[in-house]
C-alpha cells in the first residue's frame, strides 16, 4: 500500500539478496496490517418476513465531484427481505426527508405495502423534527444506531462500500 515492490519483483531484481527465501513464506507485516478491517460484529439471524417490514437507509458524501446534474450525496434505501437497493442522488443533505416522504409514498403505491420499520444511523437528518413527525404518522418505527457504530447500520453501509467499489 505504500509503495514498495512486490516480493516477486524484488527478488529477481536481487536474486543474491533471497536466494533462500521462497515467495510464499515473505509477509510484509506492515501490508497485512493495511488490509485489516475493524472485527465484524456478529451476523444477525433476525430477517422479515414480507418486503419492506423493515427498510435500512443511510447517506454518502459529500462526493468530490458533484454529478452533472450538481449532486454531491447519495440516499440509499435497502429492503431487508428482498435486500433491493433504492438510490436517489442528492444536492444536500437537508433533501433527506422529503425523499424519504416520497419513497414511503412510491412503497405504498407501487407494492400495496407499507413500511413498518426505518433502521438509519444518527446523522442530523435522520432525526429531524418533520422526518420524525411524518415516520410518527405513518406509525413507522425508526430505528437508530448508537452514535457512531457503522455495524449497527451495516446493511446500510456494506451497501454504500459496494456502490463506490
Amino acid at each position: 500500500r505504500l509503495g514498495h515492490l512486490p516480493f516477486s519483483l524484488i527478488k529477481k531484481l536481487f536474486p543474491h539478496l533471497f536466494a533462500s527465501v521462497s515467495i510464499d513464506s515473505f509477509a510484509c507485516e506492515v501490508c497485512q496490517l493495511a488490509k485489516h478491517v475493524r472485527a465484524s460484529y456478529p451476523i444477525s439471524l433476525n430477517k422479515t418476513t414480507h418486503p419492506f417490514a423493515l427498510v435500512h437507509s443511510d447517506v454518502w458524501g459529500p462526493s468530490g465531484v458533484p454529478t452533472c446534474g450538481g449532486c454531491h450525496y447519495f440516499l440509499t434505501l435497502i429492503d431487508d427481505y428482498s435486500r433491493c437497493t433504492f438510490v436517489y442522488l442528492l444536492r444536500e443533505r437537508s433533501e433527506v426527508p422529503a425523499v424519504v416522504k416520497n419513497f414511503v409514498a412510491f412503497v405504498e403505491t407501487q407494492f400495496h405495502t407499507t413500511v413498518q420499520a426505518f433502521r438509519t444511523d444518527n446523522a442530523r437528518e435522520y432525526v429531524s423534527q418533520s422526518l420524525d413527525d411524518f415516520l410518527k404518522g405513518k406509525g413507522i418505527v425508526h430505528e437508530t444506531s448508537c452514535s457512531y457504530t457503522p455495524p449497527q447500520n451495516g446493511i446500510a453501509e456494506r451497501k454504500n462500500r459496494h456502490l463506490l467499489n
